[in-house]
């Protein structure tokens, strides 16, 4: 009797902390020195045909108590591997597009970081019937349920803290998962972050603007006729002004910021790999073709 219950309480301990060892990543190229910390990488089945790709490392702290943090890259169709290899993982890529090199500032020094690549379509998520139309609600959903998942296979960080944090459309999918996780209290949610978010279209349209003048990246002449053409009763609207002249203006407002060899992301650093051939010899003026459609599709697009 004795022998059972030990074995009982055997399983229940592996059960309890029984990381998912398929998906344990041993090796890791491009690094010089393979990490003490574990992590692994996977997918997280949503639904009957969906999977979502996850990339999990562990704290290098305490991973026990150390909080869980989900990362969620924008876009909306942004891989969150960029958050984990470019931003504020263990490790970056460098400019030989091979090695990896350690982050001094990486987030998993105090906490155990969750990355998903989501919606399906994006990155290495797919959908078996290979349908990637969604909405905002469908897929706050499937994060939700991406979540359960992952504590069902990490059952030992089901006690942690919890926090869901993104960026850019990060403003969409993060409020929208919290709220669906508030209501479950088998996850232990303490709060968000978003950083750079998009909370508006209509805001952030607008917001593009300022931010080219303000930072000197448009001229006072440009900054005059937006004023002329966009701001009607001393009212300014750059955002889908039915005016011609406003749209043909704010087109070359969004030519300066994303197409002119910018790092529209830190306008104060380089682009990585540097500036293609054809911008180094274009000047602004070149890039005003078509500007009713460049105003259309490409005055909110967000990374």
């Amino acid at each position: 009797m004795a022998f059972l219950v030990l074995l009982v309480m055997l399983l229940r301990a592996f059960v309890l902390e029984s990381a998912p060892v398929a998906d344990e990543i041993v090796y890791l190229p491009g690094l010089a020195k393979q990490p003490s910390f574990k992590q692994y990488s996977g997918y997280l089945n949503v639904s009957d045909n969906k999977h979502l790709f996850y990339w999990f490392v562990e704290s290098q702290s305490s991973p026990k108590k150390d909080p869980v943090v989900l990362w969620l890259n924008g876009g909306p169709g942004c891989s969150s591997l960029d958050g984990l290899l470019n931003e504020h993982g263990p490790f970056l890529i460098q400019q030989d597009g091979k090695s990896l090199q350690y982050n001094p500032y990486s987030w998993n020094l105090i906490a155990n970081m969750l990355y998903l690549e989501s919606p399906a379509g994006v990155g290495f998520s797919y959908s078996d019937d290979q349908i990637y139309k969604t909405n905002d609600t469908e897929v706050s959903f499937n994060n939700y349920l991406a979540l359960k998942e992952f504590f069902h296979l990490f059952p030992e960080y089901s006690k942690n803290d919890f926090y869901v944090t993104g960026e850019s459309y990060g403003g969409i999918y993060v409020p929208t998962l919290a709220e669906r996780v508030m209501t479950d209290s088998s996850i232990q949610l303490k709060g968000i972050a978003v950083g750079n978010g998009l909370g508006s279209w209509e805001l952030n349209g607008n917001s593009v603007v300022y931010f080219a003048y303000y930072h000197g990246v448009i001229g006072s002449k440009l900054w005059g006729d937006l004023q002329k053409f966009c701001c009607a009763k001393g009212t300014c609207n750059f955002y889908k002004n039915k005016d011609q002249d406003c749209q043909n203006k704010v087109g070359e407002v969004i030519a300066a910021v994303w197409n002119s060899g910018l790092n529209a992301y830190n306008i104060y650093a380089d682009c990585a790999g540097g500036v293609p051939e054809r911008l180094k010899t274009s000047a602004l003026i070149h890039h005003t073709a078509n500007l009713t459609q460049v105003v259309s599709v490409g005055t909110l697009h967000l990374i």
